[in-house]
């Protein structure tokens, strides 16, 4: 698969998919990514930018409790004018638990974020913004069939930059994967990614317009193919995808979360 890095480009030059990323800081400590929301379709005059993350990059997972600052870089980049606050007494949360374990198949499902900017970066543009669709898994073939395609938008902590990761397979989770189908909506997918990816947008590029159809959670791996005493980190860099032993997941955008983020859109205005 192809994988692209657009965030090391001066300003300028960007297509509206790549603006419409960038990365979470909470407490002075890099987190993960979000996604900038297009949120006309809900409301055509909020005040502000809405961002789509992972629930858990929210937290201190040692202490199991909420950050309390964090801040939303545009693009990953640190520099003044680019940086927002996220609000932190105004977000919708799924049900994450910080006392759950994240590694196990029942987690994910209640790991989705909505957070607001009241005052957005420098020359703020609403078209640096995604579309949310629904997913449906039914559509798989279908996109495949019409010449669709596959990706994640995320942060790569191994290069620093955002990258965009093209041509990946996506699948529903069933009782005979890592996933074990334990809950409705669990993405499995082959994109390539690395530390930070987690709230990184999965894309679905669909007759040259591009929407975000899910938020990227974490891996699973099979312990007795990559046991931990060989395998601290879990699979190596470049092994082979595989949904019995070796996957990424994440949480597709359906109808409920849609609603809630309708909701979310209601007690802005």
């Amino acid at each position: 698969r192809e994988q692209v890095r657009v965030g090391g480009r001066e300003e300028g030059g960007f297509t509206d998919q790549d603006m419409s990323v960038g990365t979470i800081n909470c407490d002075g400590k890099f987190r993960g990514t979000a996604i900038v929301a297009d949120t006309r379709e809900f409301a055509a005059d909020i005040e502000g930018v809405v961002l789509v993350s992972a629930a858990h990059v929210l937290y201190d997972l040692d202490k199991k409790k909420l950050f309390r600052r964090c801040k939303f870089h545009f693009m990953g980049w640190n520099k003044f004018g680019y940086r927002s606050k996220i609000d932190m007494k105004n977000m919708r949360l799924g049900g994450f638990d910080p006392r759950q374990a994240t590694g196990g198949p029942d987690f994910g499902e209640g790991d989705w974020a909505f957070l607001y900017l009241q005052k957005p970066w420098r020359r703020f543009n609403p078209d640096q913004s995604l579309r949310l669709r629904e997913f449906s898994f039914s559509q798989l073939d279908s996109y495949g069939q019409s010449g669709g395609e596959f990706r994640l938008l995320a942060f790569d902590s191994s290069t620093g930059f955002i990258s965009e990761s093209k041509d990946c397979m996506v699948v529903e989770s069933g009782n005979d994967d890592l996933g074990g189908g334990t809950w409705k909506g669990q993405l499995l997918d082959d994109c390539d990614s690395a530390d930070g990816a987690s709230g990184g947008g999965v894309i679905a590029v669909f007759n040259q317009q591009h929407f975000l159809i899910g938020i990227r959670s974490g891996s699973h791996w099979s312990e007795q193919v990559y046991p931990v005493g060989s395998f601290p980190k879990g699979p190596p860099d470049g092994s082979v995808w595989d949904r019995r032993s070796n996957t990424n997941f994440g949480r597709a955008i359906d109808v409920s979360l849609l609603h809630e983020l309708e909701q979310y859109i209601q007690t802005l205005k």
